[in-house]
């Protein structure tokens, strides 16, 4: 610094070291910077403490068909000065947002996750693939069936998640053939009514498809060595905050999961 002023600032010699006159003159404006510094380092710990008395979390569509909606309301329900900030997107635009920080954790299918070692993930309900058939459609016979039986449907998929689509198109080929599907961008609601008239055939994860293709004219059928998928939270190394902490285990706890040890030594304080 006396360098850069041009000035000397202290005294030394063997024992004392004082200021000069000008480093007393100096030290009126290092103390207002001093308290400066003070004022900034309190205003930044109570921008964290506002901050952390929100949640943001990022689902996929539908999310209340596996109780995510009820377990965010039950989270929030108690804590007083807490919100959760919920948005509902496809699998790739949850991964951005977690990337970038614009969520705290995303909650969707572990298989369409990324891996890495900034990456933590807590896996929640496995659920598997089924058909849904019209309850008058030959297949509606049978309680389950290789999809090679009805490699010759006519398929409606769900476009609005890429990764899902592609999901049950994947797993038609993977059965030997390639699903005849209509150019229609289309959701549920419109592939519903197409199923009830016996034009379409879909593929859901069983969960989704009992929710929403309840009704009796409807069958949802097994296949088999069906694929499945896992409803999981995923957050990374610089977002677990106390809050993001309690939310996992409170999920853990609401859907039944036993921690394991790697899992409860993540959610440990001392790993801030």
């Amino acid at each position: 610094m006396e360098d850069e002023l041009g000035v000397t600032l202290f005294v030394r010699n063997h024992s004392v070291i004082k200021l000069t006159l000008a480093g007393e003159r100096i030290s009126k404006h290092v103390e207002k910077m001093l308290n400066e510094y003070h004022l900034l380092q309190l205003s930044v710990k109570d921008y964290i403490k506002n901050y952390s008395q929100k949640l943001k979390i990022a689902s996929f569509f539908d999310m209340a068909i596996y109780g995510i909606t009820d377990l965010i309301v039950a989270f929030e329900k108690n804590r007083v000065n807490f919100h959760v900030e919920s948005q509902e997107c496809d699998h790739a635009r949850m991964i951005h947002l977690l990337d970038t920080r614009q969520t705290d954790l995303i909650i969707g299918y572990r298989e369409f996750f990324p891996q890495g070692e900034e990456y933590h993930s807590f896996p929640l309900v496995k659920d598997k693939l089924v058909l849904v058939a019209n309850k008058n459609h030959p297949v509606a016979a049978y309680q389950t069936i290789s999809l090679e039986d009805v490699a010759n449907e006519r398929f409606c998929f769900p476009r609005e998640d890429s990764s899902l689509f592609n999901f049950y198109y994947d797993t038609c080929r993977d059965s030997g053939f390639v699903p005849k599907l209509t150019l229609s961008d289309v959701r549920l609601g419109t592939i519903k009514r197409y199923i009830s008239e016996g034009l379409r055939v879909t593929l859901q994860m069983h969960s989704c498809a009992s929710n929403f293709f309840h009704e009796p004219k409807f069958r949802l059928i097994d296949i088999q060595e069906s694929p499945t998928l896992t409803l999981t939270i995923l957050t990374k190394d610089f977002l677990l905050s106390d809050i993001v902490r309690e939310f996992i285990q409170f999920a853990e706890s609401y859907y039944g999961i036993d921690l394991s040890c790697e899992q409860q030594d993540v959610l440990s304080p001392q790993n801030d």
